[in-house]
């Protein structure tokens, strides 16, 4: 039972790290790497979870079943504790303001007092900034990630 669940483990991974290997370091690669492992992880344990169990309950002894199930109930939990902790917004307030002031602070042209008051979406996980002089105007997201993308006003 033990090899069932490495080799699913080790095959899931191993087909995960193709498109994380892919996409390399570019900025879609960088961001998305961590989600595609994991994608992968929770196919490898779903999969290795239901293998086991089918093994244990046709040709396994009573003390495999009991593992097997138990095996079965960790993965869940696993699965169950992964998908909620990506589904939540880590970025904070506090980050966002911090990102964006030093933006602009490390521009010569632009002034910190023309920079508005963050405006957070938690259901999107953005934190919009809006930059507004008698010259230029633009607007400032900052994502989850920390990564700072422009939108002209």
């Amino acid at each position: 039972m033990k090899k069932i669940i490495t080799k699913w483990l080790l095959i899931s991974l191993g087909v995960g790290m193709i498109p994380v290997v892919i996409l390399g370091a570019s900025q879609g690669g960088i961001a998305l790497s961590p989600l595609i492992l994991l994608f992968f992880l929770m196919v490898g344990l779903a999969g290795s979870a239901v293998h086991a169990n089918i093994y244990a309950y046709r040709k396994g002894t009573k003390k495999q079943k009991i593992q097997g199930s138990v095996f079965a109930g960790i993965s869940a939990l696993v699965i169950g504790f992964l998908v909620y902790s990506e589904s939540r917004c880590e970025l904070r307030q506090e980050y966002a303001t911090e990102r964006a002031s030093g933006y602009v602070r490390s521009k010569p042209d632009l002034d910190i007092k023309n920079l508005s008051e963050p405006v957070f979406d938690l259901e999107k996980c953005v934190c919009t900034f809006e930059y507004s002089s008698p010259t230029t105007k633009f607007e400032i997201f900052v994502s989850e990630y920390g990564e700072l993308h422009f939108s002209p006003h």
